[in-house]
């Protein structure tokens, strides 16, 4: 008996990679190990992945809310999302937060921003990220400055979270920002749960005002800025099948490998054929799950040589 196994993962990433590129643009495509966003293009726009919303709930993501990409001075009282100068100066010198409307305007080191009134954005507000999927990444970790970049009296509870999902209602938290009496910023770093990784849905992060700001008098300038997004590559796109053993038992053969972790047993077939100029056919193998995940084929080995396959 012969086994190919080369053969039979690189069918695989070919459907993969053909069903990968059917993707939209508003969504953001993971490469490589690392994704980083300094948002000092703002005022061409709202970068890929990106939404600036309203309305946002517990279980909801909220509508799309409009964003102006011209300037907008820390001490702008318009309630609207904006394009603000970032808490760090050109030349590397933080500002104190009192630098005038000349000097905002010419820093090139942007942060995505919001001024908060009673009528936008208290509560409901969200920055968010969509990721198209993370087919063969794990372990996702992101780390955000979070910017007050004008103190009033009254203060803003930022929440920090992610869901999975093309249309989530529910999210996890990962933690929270108030926003401080001091201009500045500070920076949070989490790790998403196991539910983000290697999944084919939407991953979505975002950093949103669920609860009314508590004070009095106005509300804050808040921005976040120099958002990283790190991960770690699993070597094969995960929810593809990939073969990870062969063996023979008791004259059966007995084929172990992955798929995705929401797939069930019934999402697989396992296929033979003697020759690989022939067409492969079903085995009418019994398949298992092992763990979420894993699963196990055992069949009839229907030949001295065959070569098999998973079909998803």
């Amino acid at each position: 008996m012969k086994k190919n196994v080369s053969y039979l993962c690189g069918a695989a990433l070919f459907l993969g990679a053909a069903l990968l590129n059917q993707t939209v643009q508003a969504q953001l495509n993971l490469t490589g190990d690392k994704y980083t966003q300094d948002f000092n293009a703002i005022s061409n726009g709202i970068p890929i992945g990106w939404s600036v919303r309203l309305n946002a709930t517990a279980t909801n993501l909220g509508t799309n809310a409009n964003f102006p990409t011209a300037a907008k001075t820390w001490t702008d009282t318009t309630g609207e999302f904006g394009n603000c100068a970032s808490t760090v100066a050109n030349a590397g010198t933080n500002f104190i937060g009192n630098e005038s409307t000349t000097l905002q305007g010419n820093c090139t080191n942007r942060a995505l921003a919001i001024r908060q009134t009673g009528s936008f954005g208290d509560p409901g507000a969200a920055f968010v990220l969509q990721i198209t999927n993370t087919l063969g990444l794990s372990n996702l970790t992101f780390s955000v400055h979070l910017c007050t970049l004008r103190t009033n009296g009254y203060t803003t509870i930022w929440t920090n979270q992610y869901a999975v999902g093309n249309s989530p209602g529910s999210f996890t938290t990962l933690g929270s920002y108030t926003n401080s009496n001091t201009f500045g910023a500070t920076t949070q770093t989490y790790n998403l749960g196991a539910d983000a990784n290697n999944t084919s849905s939407n991953v979505w992060i975002r950093i949103v005002a669920l609860a009314p700001a508590t004070g009095s008098g106005s509300r804050a300038t808040f921005g976040i800025d120099n958002f990283t997004l790190t991960w770690a590559t699993n070597g094969v796109p995960a929810g593809l099948p990939h073969i990870t053993g062969l063996i023979l038992t008791n004259g059966n053969v007995q084929i172990d490998f992955t798929g995705d972790t929401g797939d069930s047993p019934s999402a697989f077939a396992l296929q033979c054929v003697g020759r690989c100029a022939d067409s492969f056919g079903d085995t009418g193998a019994t398949i298992t799950q092992t763990s979420p995940g894993h699963f196990r084929a055992v069949g009839a080995m229907n030949g001295s040589q065959q070569f098999y396959r998973i079909k998803r």
